[in-house]
């Protein structure tokens, strides 16, 4: 539980008449000591000694270990009409003559107590080393700029985590808090649900995390790669609104890297949320143009032929699917790629602007196992959807190369190895892996014409 304080002056604990009416030190020197059943001793050896930092002191941690936990204004675990507060096994910043307040060890010394001189003095720099700390958390109790400072200055820049419980997050106190972690790229990271141990306090109902960079993206990545996009949406947004961009930068690279075919869901699902500037500013220009559903050339990147449809029809209406082995400019090798979402999945149908039809395969096989690619007039089959994924590293200065292939065969598109009197190639789904000859399957999206 935290000291009471007074909102109008953002002054810690105003003392009740009684006991606390004599002078604190003598107040604070003659309580009960600590409870060490109820929480961990961390044989802290200033815990029960007042502000001395004018000595030079053993500083946190005392080994090559960060600390784990530092609750400032914490008094410890406590337990008050069957709710939590507190924490039982870590350091807990406060006033140097501040007791525990409330619940069964009121007016008992703060277990592994660190001092500072007051509520507007709030300096631990004599007793903790800077960027020490994996945790630290506060607990409905103002901040100013003296604490804000400190806690910046004590929380890890690489694996620290900061959690404020009990304010909201639009506050003047956690805006001032942001604005100092920020130097540390310690951010704010909307709807953060906590570790267990983190949620022992039930005292409070709400909590502001701010995440070290490579918890975020980390957190982040996962979200966009299992599909829980309003999250990851949220999140990105919030990056912006930092104005930390390349963290958005470093994971769409991170993505692709990774050959995530999410990728493209992620962006969509900015776009439909109205966050068309992200998507403008840091996704490349393949993901931008097929997001968009503007006007596109699909080139095979092993041969550079252009995709087009036949100039005639078979028997069904249907037109071939070729490589142009020239034509890269008319509106025959002009393609749209339009979205279609599928149990929380992103596919795409293809289609040739030039004709208005729709890319499938065959529904028969030649002697390989292999389909032709034909263009049809209906789009409302399986066969007619597409996946597609990035082959990032295998990059072009036009941009990043892609697998496409066929939702209901999976079957990757390749051009024919032989060519036709004009030099250009069948267009096939490939039966079999592709994943050893990703420049071979690769295809590039290139604004049209």
């Amino acid at each position: 539980m935290q000291p009471t304080y007074d909102s109008t002056t953002h002054c810690p604990p105003i003392m009740s008449a009684g006991r606390h009416e004599m002078d604190p030190h003598d107040d604070w020197k003659s309580a009960e000591r600590p409870n060490y059943l109820t929480n961990v001793d961390l044989e802290y050896p200033y815990s029960e000694l007042p502000y001395i930092a004018q000595y030079k002191l053993l500083k946190l941690p005392f080994t090559g270990e960060l600390i784990e936990h530092v609750d400032y204004w914490g008094e410890g675990s406590i337990v008050n009409g069957g709710l939590y507060s507190g924490f039982r096994n870590c350091y807990n910043v406060n006033r140097q003559y501040q007791e525990v307040s409330n619940g069964p060890d009121k007016d008992r010394k703060i277990p592994n107590r660190i001092p500072v001189r007051d509520e507007n003095d709030c300096d631990t720099r004599a007793y903790i080393k800077d960027d020490s700390v994996k945790i630290v958390t506060l607990m409905s109790a103002p901040i100013i700029p003296n604490s804000a400072r400190d806690i910046t200055r004590i929380v890890n820049e690489r694996v620290g985590m900061v959690v404020i419980y009990g304010m909201p997050v639009e506050s003047q106190g956690i805006k001032l808090l942001a604005a100092e972690l920020k130097n540390k790229l310690l951010l704010y990271c909307p709807d953060y649900e906590l570790p267990d141990y983190l949620q022992e306090p039930t005292m409070m109902d709400s909590h502001v995390a701010f995440l070290n960079k490579q918890l975020l993206m980390d957190l982040l990545f996962k979200y966009v790669s299992t599909g829980d996009y309003d999250k990851a949406v949220t999140i990105t947004k919030s990056l912006e609104h930092d104005n930390v961009g390349f963290m958005i930068e470093e994971l769409i690279d991170r993505l692709l890297r990774a050959r995530e075919p999410n990728v493209f869901a992620y962006a969509d699902k900015l776009w439909s949320a109205g966050h068309h500037d992200i998507v403008n500013d840091f996704f490349p220009s393949e993901v931008k143009l097929i997001t968009k559903q503007e006007r596109v050339k699909i080139i095979g990147r092993y041969y550079d032929q252009a995709l087009k449809l036949d100039a005639n029809v078979d028997s069904y209406n249907d037109r071939l699917a070729w490589g142009d082995s020239k034509d890269k400019t008319s509106h025959r090798v002009s393609w749209k790629l339009i979205p279609v979402w599928e149990n929380n999945k992103l596919l795409y149908k293809i289609m040739n602007t030039e004709h208005t039809m729709y890319l499938k395969l065959d529904v028969n096989v030649d002697g390989y196992g292999d389909r032709k690619a034909w263009g049809s007039n209906n789009s409302n089959e399986k066969r007619h959807l597409w996946k597609l994924t990035p082959l990032t590293p295998v990059v072009l200065e036009t941009g990043n190369v892609l697998l496409i292939e066929n939702h209901e065969y999976g079957q990757s598109l390749k051009l024919d190895a032989h060519v036709d009197s004009y030099g250009d190639r069948l267009l096939w789904g490939n039966n079999g892996n592709v994943d050893g000859n990703p420049g071979y399957f690769g295809w590039v999206i290139n604004a049209w014409p």
